[in-house]
């Protein structure tokens, strides 16, 4: 449905750099990375709102890289929601086919959309009658009701609190499966592209960085920074001897099994909840098994997070059933096993 091909922009002294993606028809696509690593810039080059330096947008199998905004069939939602204050709500839902000579189509989507966004009763108010969550949903309806090949939604969650983010997420979910819409959402919080999308693109500093699903990058960083970024929190340097796709990394005096590791130097991350945690006592005559020692217990919404030391510095997961049966507090001696498929491993060379 989307094709990025070779894309440049330049805003101010701001790039991107060479972005270079493909997103499927129907697919939740999150665009993901911290504030000012140009997320923004690229959704406006795909609205057409930005036009690129070099390279080109094809939307649809449409090259639609010189058409004006209102060519495109894309639906967009900016950051700030931007509805019109002296237009109401069901005013606001139908501009855009208003603009587009599409008068007749109003009343059906109108309708439509008000009732799927459950907006029905808000449609004679104004938008400055309504709550941060009613807004969202208006201005979506908006971006929803023309419709669009792909919507376009820039960061629409995060003026939201974190009970309203949450309720929204799934609705902003349940809509476009229900619409089949090509969705591209853009964010800077891994929790919500968790919970949102099918793929993922990771960029910073104008560039993508990584793509895949969300459960690749979350267990499987290729870069310091993606490692970083989704909080891998055990992040390791090693050293790989031996071809590529050998199957051990030397951690400091420490020997570690992996999967498969690139020769040379590494990190290797590991999430803590796929740390095994056994009393002391059970400890495995198996590959990455060694004795720790609690150093401290964080306390987490599902469970507590176990700072440990020991032949490694290491962050693991309970659960609190798990917390209870192992008397975990600092001090408390434990086990810990590193399951070889889990630990990733890739090039130190940033």
């Amino acid at each position: 449905m989307v094709r990025i091909d070779h894309v440049d922009v330049t805003v101010g002294t701001f790039q991107l750099h060479d972005i270079v993606l493909d997103i499927a028809d129907r697919e939740y696509f999150v665009v993901l990375g911290p504030t000012g690593a140009g997320k923004t810039v690229l959704l406006e080059c795909i609205a057409g709102l930005t036009p690129p330096r070099r390279g080109r947008v094809w939307l649809g199998g449409r090259d639609v890289t010189a058409l004006p905004p209102e060519q495109r069939r894309v639906g967009y939602l900016p950051q700030d929601y931007a509805l019109f204050p002296h237009l109401t709500v069901r005013e606001n839902l139908a501009f855009g086919l208003m603009v587009r000579g599409r008068e007749d189509d109003i009343p059906a989507s109108v309708d439509r959309y008000a009732g799927l966004l459950g907006i029905g009763a808000l449609l004679e108010r104004l938008p400055a009658k309504l709550s941060g969550g009613e807004k969202q949903r208006v201005a979506l309806g908006r971006a929803l009701a023309i419709d669009p090949e792909i919507v376009l939604l820039d960061e629409p969650l995060s003026a939201l609190d974190v009970a309203t983010r949450e309720r929204i997420s799934d609705e902003l979910r349940r809509i476009h499966d229900s619409t089949g819409m090509t969705t591209l959402h853009i964010c800077h919080n891994f929790d919500e592209t968790l919970r949102l999308a099918d793929r993922v693109a990771l960029v910073n500093q104008g560039r993508v960085v990584q793509v895949g699903t969300p459960e690749d990058l979350l267990r499987r960083p290729r870069s310091l920074f993606a490692a970083e970024f989704v909080r891998s929190e055990n992040i390791l340097r090693g050293h790989a001897d031996g071809a590529a796709g050998a199957g051990r990394v030397r951690v400091g005096e420490v020997v570690l099994a992996v999967a498969k590791a690139p020769a040379g130097p590494v990190w290797v991350t590991l999430r803590p909840d796929d740390i095994e945690v056994l009393p002391p006592e059970a400890t495995p005559a198996a590959a990455n098994a060694f004795p720790a020692t609690v150093e401290a217990v964080e306390t987490r919404a599902d469970g507590y997070a176990l700072h440990t030391r020991g032949a490694l510095a290491l962050t693991a997961f309970v659960s609190r059933p798990q917390a209870r049966d192992l008397a975990v507090e600092p001090g408390r001696r434990l086990a810990l096993v590193l399951p070889p498929n889990c630990l990733n491993a890739f090039p130190a060379a940033d």
